[in-house]
């Protein structure tokens, strides 16, 4: 659960427990195995080190390292209740993350290598769910969904949809812990950005 655009700060706000980097612990996210190690801790929750390497299939030394750098900026804390004097866990202490509007413009170069390990993780989680995709449960295959389209619209209009998107996701936000007969964990991925072409800038005013 991340959201690497402003708040909305509703009274269903899924991410009021999300942890809320600055420019300097910005760094902490802004590598793609971080983000993955985060992810684990935060959905599945404490572990050893080597839980950590055996579950995403990296070495001790580089979960090892990564743990630290996100103990370093704040985003996973030891917990020693749960260690012994040969293991230390770790657990985080949020639930997702959510960037600041400010860091576009204060942390420009670090904001973009979060999005881009944030957006490279996104899309091996929906190869990984194309990939099941025809052998889910009949009802749970017909109720997927993947979507792209194209539209035009004034940068009110993609404000305004953000918003009106954020609130039906709000709507039916539930902690993944929750019991709730016959549901499963769903992703939902979510993005909207005007197009990088020539043709997609708004016209100018002629004289």
């Amino acid at each position: 659960m991340n959201d690497a655009s402003p708040a909305s700060d509703g009274p269903n706000d899924p991410f009021a427990k999300a942890a809320v980097p600055d420019a300097l612990s910005l760094r902490g996210l802004a590598h793609p195995l971080r983000l993955r190690i985060l992810d684990l801790l935060q959905n599945r929750g404490p572990a050893t080190g080597k839980a950590v390497s055996e579950r995403l299939d990296i070495s001790s030394a580089s979960a090892s390292y990564h743990l630290r750098q996100l103990l370093t900026y704040g985003f996973v804390e030891e917990a020693p209740d749960l260690g012994t004097t040969r293991e230390r866990w770790w657990r985080a202490p949020h639930r997702g993350f959510r960037l600041p509007e400010e860091l576009d413009t204060e942390a420009p170069e670090l904001s973009t290598a979060v999005r881009l390990a944030l957006a490279a993780r996104w899309a091996q989680d929906l190869g990984g769910a194309v990939q099941r995709w025809s052998s889910q449960p009949e009802g749970w295959r017909e109720a997927q969904v993947m979507s792209e389209r194209r539209t035009r619209l004034t940068v009110d209009e993609l404000a305004a949809l953000r918003e009106e998107i954020r609130a039906v996701l709000d709507r039916y936000a539930r902690d993944v812990d929750e019991d709730v007969p016959g549901a499963r964990v769903v992703t939902t991925q979510f993005a909207a950005f005007p197009g990088p072409g020539p043709d997609d800038e708004p016209p100018q005013d002629r004289e």
